[in-house]
């Protein structure tokens, strides 16, 4: 019978009266493979050695040398030769093969405890040096299996903060970079014969298929510690396949609105609204720009004023982050259910708040403002270029603008810019590229400084900048305001009506960051056009 243990699979074979014979199938590190080829190598010269030592081999030997012309001495040496060769690659693929299908993953072993995560986020983008020479090491040592090897990069992606890990194959390794606070890093390198085995690793914990390949897969890693995630997607390439993890942790201290960096005035008529009972508010943004840590620290804030009185359901795809209180539920193709079908089963569950991933057809959109018209606070995404793009989108999608007025309280657009070294950062002269890239984006006049650039010092790794910080503008919906809503007027007369009524931008807000030395002008201008 076969008994699984976290480190070996053990294969008993009990016998009567004689006891139990147990053997036990290490683990395929790079130390254990080498070794076997060796042996594969050896059994090889083995048997070409006894098959040409007796008399039929010789005598086809002289037979082959004498057809072809060449003399017997060098036929014998040759071509045993030859066939060592050959039968030493039949036997390593033949032990590779079938070690990989006896190494069977236990099903404890199918998940990354938290006793093999080592997170510390104390060194903060300081640390990429210290873990690029920590993965090479742990690489570079026979001892270590890929799952030591999984577990320390992931380990130092949660500890870098990171918000994504690519891992690239190329033509002798795979490359592992990973993107912190909004740019790439390379971290390391997987030597090709590892890769895999890598891959097979990340598949198992993922719950992937193994024997699919050449097909993308998309899965989510299994962790003891509820509190980390990560979403895997498999992609195949040219020289094997790619994977790419979205990391999210609930530790990150980003889940409540006090500290995601929110503007007072903004946050204070924010905080009313989510106590509203029903209604829709809509946040908007390119993807990456914080929508989802927005909308857990909303739905975190909700459930911290109302306590145990409050429902609250959300339709995620997938579900990124797991929280207490909440009923979460995946939809997509894996589990068949869509955002409309879904919304409109959870109706019937009693909610109070619902969150809705995405609305991305009219479907969604139709169910959606119908749940708010009906006593239920819906939070939601809409893909948009700005706060009052999102009214002319959901008309699009066949919304009627006179229930668009009536039913969403505001809309939050939110971007990410990366954060000025304090260590380094050095006051800049307004130059007139500055005052022309201002100038396109709406500003009047030449705005007051001080500005600030990036320098580069030991804290940022020479890159002059610290992590992120958001820029928000919220359209809040007035009286005035739902008349132009109801009449179907377009994004950028909405837009002139909301500044006009007091509405602080993107672009204000990011002003207010760049006098204070928060954020550069090149950076502000590069992220409010997009």
């Amino acid at each position: 019978m076969f008994e699984k243990t976290g480190k070996f699979l053990i294969v008993s074979c009990t016998q009567e009266k004689e006891g139990t014979v147990t053997l036990t199938l290490p683990k395929m590190t790079r130390k254990n493979f080498t070794i076997a080829k060796i042996a594969c190598l050896a059994v090889s010269c083995l048997i070409i050695l006894i098959l040409s030592a007796n008399s039929p081999s010789k005598g086809f030997l002289d037979g082959l040398a004498g057809s072809i012309g060449i003399d017997n001495r060098l036929v014998r040496v040759l071509f045993p030769v030859l066939l060592a060769i050959l039968l030493n690659l039949v036997l390593t693929f033949s032990v590779r093969s079938l070690w990989l299908r006896l190494e069977v993953e236990p099903e404890h072993t199918a998940i990354i405890k938290a006793g093999d995560l080592q997170v510390n986020t104390t060194r903060g983008i300081a640390g990429v040096p210290y873990f690029r020479s920590r993965l090479k090491h742990i690489i570079d040592s026979p001892e270590n299996s890929v799952v030591d090897i999984l577990n320390s990069i992931i380990s130092a992606g949660f500890s870098l903060e990171a918000s994504d890990i690519h891992i690239s194959p190329d033509v002798d390794s795979a490359d592992v970079v990973m993107r912190i606070h909004g740019n790439l890093y390379p971290v390391c390198e997987i030597p090709f014969q590892l890769y895999s085995h890598f891959v097979r690793r990340i598949k198992i914990v993922s719950g992937l298929s193994i024997f699919r390949q050449g097909v993308p897969q998309d899965g989510q890693i299994n962790f003891e510690d509820p509190s980390y995630t990560a979403r895997i997607s498999v992609f195949p390439t040219s020289n094997g396949e790619r994977i790419a993890m979205r990391l999210a942790s609930s530790h990150s201290g980003t889940m409540n609105l006090e500290s995601i960096g929110m503007p007072d005035d903004i946050l204070l008529d924010y905080r009313a609204l989510l106590n509203r009972s029903q209604g829709m508010i809509v946040i908007t943004g390119p993807t990456g720009s914080g929508k989802s840590t927005t909308m857990f620290a909303s739905l975190l804030d909700i459930q911290k004023q109302r306590k145990d009185s409050v429902n609250i359901v959300t339709l995620e795809d997938p579900i990124e982050t797991n929280l207490r209180g909440f009923q979460q539920t995946q939809v997509g193709q894996s589990t068949g259910l869509t955002f409309s079908s879904g919304l409109r089963s959870v109706l019937r569950q009693d909610p109070d708040v619902i969150m809705v991933g995405e609305i991305r057809d009219e479907e969604t959109a139709a169910i959606s403002i119908r749940a708010a018209m009906t006593g239920h606070l819906i939070l939601t995404t809409v893909h948009a270029n700005s706060t009052s793009g999102v009214f002319n989108r959901l008309s699009q999608m066949g919304v009627d603008p006179v229930q668009l007025s009536s039913t969403v309280h505001a809309v939050l657009s939110q971007r990410l810019c990366r954060r000025l070294c304090q260590s380094c950062r050095k006051e800049k002269e307004l130059t007139e590229a500055h005052i022309r890239q201002l100038k396109l984006l709406g500003v009047e006049g030449i705005p007051e400084g001080p500005f600030f650039e990036s320098g580069g010092c030991d804290q940022c790794i020479g890159l002059g900048f610290t992590g992120r910080v958001p820029l928000f503008e919220m359209f809040l919906v007035t009286d005035r305001l739902r008349d132009f809503i109801s009449n179907g007027c377009p994004a950028h007369q909405l837009s002139r009506e909301a500044r006009n009524a007091g509405m602080k931008t993107l672009l204000d807000h990011g002003l207010e960051l760049a006098r204070e030395g928060m954020i550069s002008l090149m950076e502000l201008t590069r992220v409010v056009s997009e």
